[in-house]
């Protein structure tokens, strides 16, 4: 397995849920504890991506913090400075608000980007660019987007011909789905308040 450094995404506007998602409380943690948690064991390295808008709790020596130099322009923005951060060539990058991330989500797609750029997944026929493994050359066509006033995330994908992996494959590796779910509205978030409730080793 290649060594791979794992990016968290936190220093969004947050505007559909009209506070930070990274802080949102699952029980005892924090939603980004929760996440840099569960993704801790198969990387080598945890780089979160935040803003000086977010005050985020300590995450001590689980994670390494670094803020957006001009924050709140978007996923292309803070995809590139965690790639630009990593210490590895291969970055797997979520945003803070999948709750249930599986491990072996990050390792499929890392391992099937084989010599390309990198890799996505793919939902209901929509690339996730927050659930992509990405080379770590991907940062100047992040800078090169942004510098032509480009903020989409798509755009990236698109940009740095990422191979595509179907929602089958990631439900081979994570059964439950649940992956794939994302904490990005109020409604959203009581599901998942739901979920833990129903199932505490979810």
């Amino acid at each position: 397995m290649l060594p791979f450094t794992t990016i968290v995404l936190a220093g969004g506007a947050s505007s559909r849920m009209g506070e930070p998602k990274a802080l949102l409380r699952f029980g005892t943690e924090t939603l980004i504890e929760r996440v840099v948690d569960r993704l801790a064991p198969t990387a080598n390295e945890i780089v979160v991506v935040s803003g000086p808008h977010v005050r985020l709790p300590s995450l001590g020596s689980r994670a390494r913090v670094i803020e957006d130099s001009t924050p709140l322009q978007g996923p292309v923005a803070g995809i590139q400075y965690g790639l630009q951060a990593a210490r590895n060539e291969w970055s797997f990058v979520c945003g803070c608000d999948h709750p249930f991330i599986a491990p072996a989500v990050a390792r499929l797609l890392v391992e099937r980007a084989g010599a390309d750029s990198g890799a996505v997944a793919v939902c209901d026929g929509s690339p996730q660019p927050l659930l992509a493994a990405y080379r770590k050359s991907v940062a100047a066509i992040a800078a090169e987007l942004l510098a032509s006033g480009e903020r989409r995330a798509s755009r990236l994908v698109e940009a740095a011909g990422l191979v595509e992996i179907t929602g089958d494959d990631v439900l081979a590796v994570d059964p439950s789905g649940l992956s794939l779910f994302d904490v990005d509205t109020p409604e959203a978030y009581r599901r998942a308040l739901a979920l833990i409730a129903e199932d505490p080793t979810r």
